[in-house]
Formats: structure tokens, sequence, C-alpha cells
């Protein structure tokens, strides 16, 4: 019977035909005789194979059994079976689009569902609740994106396009309402299936908040808790943050949550940390024909490394250079920050980058 190492690295296909060339071999047959094309030869090239194809869902099996191991939807199995936890499922992005009327022009007498409106990058969103525009005045409304996931959490200000065109109006957003998330990934969903444990406790471990914190509200994807008496013997702090900003009910969410949960004797607070925008200005030369590819993958890079920097991070500048160093860079030269930038324990990184790309 095979030892679990030896369930965690299967053969390969080729692994699989020198066994059975071995076998057949010792039991006198001449397979290395047998042509390409052969009946013989192609019948052991069949059975390796499915023996490969075999082997590989055997390790998906084996690693389906561990957490550390597990991917997908054997993960989530696992989470759903023994730590009776749901994987986050991508959101929605809400936000507040003002229209905003010239002089002369209005009224206009606005249903649900009837706008479109967006970025020059084409993401769209769709007005949820309805008004009349007065002339030359403006309206708040509440729009949907048109897709879950993150990349719809606009910048404020950026959403600048109407793709239903209203003569004379002109429109932005101004307030994030509930802020999307991706698809929660195997190692956020491994961490939260960790943290079930402390949480089960008595009292209360800083695991314990954390995790507390995270199922609160799925827009949350970052905690730190401070538990070294911040605002006195017995206080407890919970910082919050999501990528995208957080709405205004989900600190909100997350401290009812808690409160309910805490020891008696403990003071908690949770708040939303403090984002700090971090301008990162570089000059990138690259091969020449690869323009178009590399900005999507520095914007791509910077973005996962932004998400991967907990709160009260240190943002060091070769990690910067790093996330801007992809496939087809020769080099990077980072002008900005100047320094390696160390955020209190209450901050949490924003970037904005300002890139030269040359090509050579």
């Amino acid at each position: 019977m095979p030892n679990l190492q030896q369930l965690l690295q299967p053969r390969s296909r080729d692994q699989v035909m020198a066994a059975l060339i071995a076998f057949l071999q010792a039991k006198g047959y001449p397979p290395t005789d047998w042509v390409e094309g052969s009946v013989q030869r192609t019948l052991v090239e069949l059975q390796a194979a499915g023996l490969a194809d075999l082997e590989a869902l055997r390790l998906e099996i084996a690693k389906g059994g561990f957490l550390d191991t597990a991917t997908g939807d054997y993960l989530d199995l696992l989470g759903q079976s023994a730590y009776a936890l749901t994987r986050k499922q991508a959101t929605f992005a809400r936000q507040t689009f003002r229209l905003t009327a010239q002089a002369g022009f209005g009224p206009y007498s606005i249903q649900p569902g009837h706008l479109w409106v967006g970025n020059a990058a084409g993401l769209r969103f769709n007005n949820l609740s309805g008004g009349t525009l007065p002339l030359g005045g403006t309206l708040d409304l509440e729009f949907r994106a048109e897709s879950p996931g993150a990349a719809y959490n606009l910048p404020l200000g950026s959403g600048t396009i109407m793709f239903t065109p209203l003569p004379g109006v002109s429109i932005t957003n101004t307030v994030v309402l509930e802020a999307a998330i991706d698809k929660e990934s195997d190692a956020a969903y491994r961490e939260r299936c960790r943290l079930r444990w402390p949480s089960l406790g008595t009292g209360a471990t800083a695991d314990a908040y954390r995790y507390w914190a995270l199922s609160a509200e799925p827009t949350i994807t970052k905690v730190r808790v401070l538990d070294n008496n911040p605002r006195g013997q017995g206080t407890v702090d919970v910082v919050v943050w999501g990528e995208g900003g957080l709405g205004p009910g989900a600190v909100a969410a997350a401290d009812a949550y808690i409160q309910q949960r805490k020891p008696l004797t403990a003071n908690v607070q949770v708040y939303a940390a403090t984002q700090v925008n971090i301008a990162v200005t570089a000059t990138i030369r690259l091969k020449a024909g690869f323009l178009t590819q590399v900005q999507a993958e520095v914007t791509t890079r910077l973005a996962t490394f932004q998400q991967s920097l907990p709160i009260g991070a240190v943002v060091y500048r070769s990690a910067l250079v790093e996330a801007l160093f992809v496939t087809n860079v020769l080099d990077v030269a980072l002008t900005a920050p100047a320094t390696d930038q160390t955020l209190t324990p209450t901050q949490v990184a924003n970037f904005n980058l300002t890139a030269t790309y040359q090509e050579v």
C-alpha cells in the first residue's frame, strides 16, 4: 500500500509506461521490439494513459483530505464538512453616482434600471433607484455593478462615463455603499478555517477576534487586533479593512457581531483602518512590442501586492520593484517612494502608480 508521500507524488504517463514495459519484460515479452503504432504497443500506451489519469485523480483525492494541500472544490468540501465554513463568493459593488444637469437642461424622470454608467475602462453600473433630475440640478442615485468582483471598486470621482446619455448631464461616483470582493482565494479560505478553532474556546484570543471580524461581513478582508491594552487595562481594538474600502454598514456589522461574543469584562472597539495613499513613481524599461501586456501585468501585480499587505505593514522599496518587474521588463527605476514606508498599526496602504514606459 502506498504511503502518504507516494500518494502525493503521482507517476507521469512516461513513468507508468516504463513500469508496464518492465513488467512485461519480466514476464518474457519483448515490448521494446514493438514498433510505434503496432497493436501491442498502442494497447500498452492506452493503459499507461489511463493509469496516469487515475494517479492524477488519486493525488487530488489525497490532497483534498488536508487543509494545507486541498484546493478548489476539494477545499470547499473540506471546509464545509470539517470546519462548517463556506467560501466567500464574489459580490457586487454598489456606489452612489451624482447626476448633474447643466443650466437649461432637465428635468429628467429616471426609472430604476434605465441608466448605465461607469468608467473609461468599460466597467458598467446600472441604477437601482430612480427619481427626478431637476432643471439645472443634481440627483444622487444608487448604482450596482454589472458583474461581481473587486475590479468594480471604482475610486471615487473616476466613474464619469454615461453609456446611456442624457443631453446636458454629467455624472460622477461620490460614495461607496458596498465594496465588492472577489471569490475568496484558497489561502484566505484556509486561514479562516484555521481561525475556526480559537473562536470556539472560552474567553477570546487575538485569532478569535480576527475570525469574528472576517465572518461578520464579507467585504472585510483584513483584520488587525491590538490586544496590548491600547486604551488602558482590559481594552482591545479590532481594526478592519476591505479592498476597495468599506461600506457604511460594514464596520457596524463587525462591531455588533464581536460585541455579542467578546468576554464580558473586555472593552472592545471596532473601527476601520486609515487608508494611506502611497505615490509609486517608476520608469520601466521593457522589450519593444510588449507595452500593452506589460502595462496590464504591472497593474495586476501591484494590486495583488497591495492586497497581500496587512494593516500596519512595512512597504519595502525592494518589494515594490519586484512587483513592477513583470515578464518582458528589463529594468525598473523606482523614484518614489524614496524610502521604505512604515505604517502605523491602524493604517493600510493604497498605491497610486505613475509609470513611464520605455520600449527598447
